[in-house]
Formats: C-alpha cells, structure tokens, sequence
C-alpha cells in the first residue's frame, strides 16, 4: 500500500471515529438529561392540594381546605397518587372523612395527627407503611382497617384513639397478626407468636422486669427505640432475615437531651455474621456474637396473640399474607425467581456481548493477515 493510501485510510480512521465520540457524547448528554428529569421533584397545586411529583409519582405535601369530607385524588397530571407526606394533614380538626387514593401506599410522620373530628379511615389494600404518630390525637377515630399488605406501623400511630384502645385488656397489641404495636404487659420473659413480621418503634419501651424476649424467625422490620429502656434485657438473638432496624432499637437505656446514647453496657446481640443485625451492632458499640453461642431458655410461655372482641373482623381476613410458613416459602421462591431471571438476563446480554467482541477481535486479526 502506497503512503498516499495509508494517509487517507488514517484520515478516514480519524473522521469515524470523531463522529462516533460526537455520538456517544450526545448519546451520554441526552442520557443524562433523561435521567436528571426523571429524577427532578416537581412541585405543584391541585384544588386544595399542594403536591410533589418524583419519579412518575405523586406525594400530598399539604392540604389547604376547611375540612368536612375530603376525597384525595387518584391520579394528578396522568400520574398515581401514592404517598402523604409528614404533616400533611396535621392538626386539620374540621376534617370528618377522607377518601383515600387507590394506589396509596405510605402515610408519613404526624400525617393526620390531631384530626379530631376524623371518626373513621379505609385504607386501601395498597398501604404497606404507616409512619410514626400518623392517626396520633385523632380522638374520634373509632374505625380503621388494616390493610392485607401492610408490613409497618411507627411508634404511637394510633394512640389516643377510640379504635387503639379497646385493645388495652390483651397483653400486647398485635395488628393484622403480624405487626406488634405494643406490649403492654410485664412479664420478665415474652415470646413474640411467629409469623410476626414487625415491631413498631417503642413498643417495648421502658419495660424494666424484661429480662428475655424469644423472636421468630418471621420478623422482618423493628423500629426505632422498640427496646429502649429496657434494663435488664442483657441479650437478644437475631436472625438474618431482618432487613431494617431502627435507631437504639436494641441495646440502649435512654437517648440523653444532649443526644448522647446511654448504652447498656453488658448487652450482647446475637445473630450471624455478615447479618444486618451484626452490622447494626458493631455500629453502635454493642458486643455482638454468633448465633451459635445464643443459649435460648429451655421452656417459655405461649406466644400471646392480640384479638379485641370488636375488633375480630379486622384480623379475620388481613393475616393471610405471612401468616403461616407456607406463604413464607412461597414469598421467597418469587423473590429467588425473580433474582434468577434478572441474573439469567445480565448472563446472557454479558456472554453475547463477549461473543461479539471475540468475533471482532478474530475478524480483525484476519484482516491484519
């Protein structure tokens, strides 16, 4: 090949591959520029509602009405409505129902607290978290379902209301048959009913005669503070399972007004290694040990379940979805299936994108020959 060729061949090199950085450069810029719109809040208002917009979904930020029945919209600019955020609603004292969306699925911090002419909630079964002190103060509020998806309530969600307390002849309040609200007995050993799958924050707060606590295998969430203020409570066994804990869950006596934490200091956690659990304990000073070492109580009580006589119709139906060792296996097998199939995808994209640049390379190398 004449050097006259090789410079043109070089040139044409050189242009192909400006215009395919020009390319990748915009291709990289308009990605970005996606991305970035999908990511960006939006804010707006729509009749007595202001909203934030975040990702294709609405949040009520705040509600700007008088009161009497208010029906939250479904869907505000082609979009699902499905969160309320902190204070939305806060101390609305005029509001006497409300018709929540049907995609719903979060009810933040204080959300409807001090609604006092609020008599009655139906939440969708879409609802699967309801943030601390979300219906607190709601005086009137003596009708509330729990809905069949629902895996958390915060600390004192509902306290003081009519509805929350006609549990208060059971030991400990146990909603949907999954979810411990409250203990409200003082017994030194507790054994926590499998199937349980949370324990809202602070419910076992300030519980000084507990001295042991059995918890299930099934629990999957404990909130901030649920052991605070438990003395005597010097260890705990944790499984892996546990996928969130919340601040001095476990392991604290108090949270000093300076913010500093008063540790206990003869506490040890128990639970595998690499686990949430341990992580949690080796962040927060604890002494952490193995499950192996855990020596649990050779006989404890029944595991006590919370039914009101009122209230029998609303736990009827809404402990199906976790509670029993079937619905269990079954929720795991979808979650290893659908690990599997995104894991199978990658495989395949990645193997054949190998396979292409190996086809390259051997193409290339031939025409070096």
């Amino acid at each position: 090949m004449s050097n006259i060729k090789k410079t043109l061949n070089l040139k044409k090199f050189i242009s192909l591959l400006m215009i395919m950085l020009v390319l990748l450069f915009s291709v990289c810029v308009a990605g970005f520029s996606v991305s970035a719109a999908d990511t960006q809040v939006k804010s707006g208002s729509f009749g007595y509602f202001d909203y934030e917009i975040s990702e294709g979904e609405v949040c009520i930020t705040k509600f700007n009405g008088d009161g009497g029945d208010v029906f939250i919209p479904n869907v505000i600019e082609d979009m699902p409505v499905v969160a309320i955020a902190e204070e939305a609603f806060w101390y609305c004292k005029d509001i006497t129902a409300v018709s929540m969306p049907s995609n719903l699925e979060y009810i933040g911090t204080r959300a409807f607290q001090g609604c006092a002419s609020l008599e009655e909630i139906v939440l969708p079964d879409t609802v699967i978290e309801i943030a601390a002190a979300a219906f607190c103060d709601c005086t009137k509020l003596r009708s509330i379902n729990i809905p069949a998806e629902l895996l958390y309530v915060g600390a004192f969600a509902f306290d003081n209301t009519p509805w929350i307390t006609r549990f208060e002849d059971n030991t400990s309040i146990i909603l949907g048959g999954r979810i411990l609200y409250k203990y409200l007995g003082d017994a030194e050993v507790v054994n926590i009913p499998q199937g349980v799958t949370a324990i809202s924050g602070n419910a076992f707060q300030d519980k000084k005669n507990l001295t042991y606590v059995n918890i299930p295998d099934s629990l999957l969430f404990v909130g901030d503070y649920a052991f605070i203020g438990c003395d005597n409570l010097k260890s705990v066994s944790l499984s892996d399972n546990i996928y969130y804990m919340g601040i001095c869950s476990f392991g604290y006596r108090t949270v000093t007004e300076s913010g500093e934490n008063d540790i206990i200091e003869d506490f040890v956690l128990y639970a595998p290694e690499g686990s949430l659990p341990a992580d949690y304990a080796k962040e927060y000073g604890l002494t952490w040990k193995a499950s192996e070492e855990f020596v649990p109580l050779e006989s404890l009580p029944e595991a006590e379940s919370c039914t009101a006589k009122e209230l029998e119709d609303d736990t009827k139906d809404n402990s199906v979805w976790i509670g029993n060792s079937n619905s269990i296996i079954t929720l795991v097998i979808i979650v290893v299936s659908c690990v599997g199939i995104v894991g199978g995808l990658y495989g395949y994209f990645a193997i054949k994108e190998k396979k292409n640049k190996k086809t390259d390379d051997k193409k290339h190398n031939n025409k070096k020959k």
